[in-house]
């Protein structure tokens, strides 16, 4: 049998790597929106302007707020960070992350083919991650 201390540890380290993986997707989130940024006003052309937007509101604010979310947030109630469920916490980031690669490919897609449409299904997905966020963050806080 495991040890209870070590595999806290263990589940802590991993909680760690998951609030590092974050914070570096929001910073490179926050370089894209940046440069978009920049590129569409150099242009005078602002196609772009729900990719900027989305890069900078969903990949920076957001992912930030989730990576810093998991540390802070269960250390104010338990001196550690801790998570209710780190696999659900893990496949949150990546619901996270699918759905706002979906959200930003769909946008670019041509409109008459009605591939952009495909922005609404990732779209749905964010929202689930976001969801989900919220469960393991009332979960953890309650102490459940």
């Amino acid at each position: 049998m495991i040890d209870p201390s070590v595999q806290d540890r263990a589940t802590q380290d991993r909680l760690h790597r998951l609030c590092r993986r974050y914070i570096r997707v929001s910073f490179f989130c926050l370089s894209l929106g940046l440069l978009l940024g920049v590129a569409m006003l150099a242009f005078g052309n602002d196609n772009f302007l729900f990719v900027h937007t989305h890069l900078l509101l969903v990949g920076f604010v957001l992912f930030l707020i989730y990576g810093i979310g998991f540390k802070l947030l269960p250390t104010m109630f338990f001196g550690l960070p801790r998570v209710a469920n780190i696999g659900l916490a893990e496949a949150q980031f990546w619901l996270a992350v699918i759905g706002l690669a979906g959200m930003l490919v769909g946008a670019v897609m041509p409109v008459g083919l009605g591939l952009d449409r495909i922005s609404v299904l990732f779209g749905f997905i964010e929202a689930v991650a976001g969801i989900l966020f919220a469960v393991l963050m009332g979960k953890t806080i309650a102490g459940k």
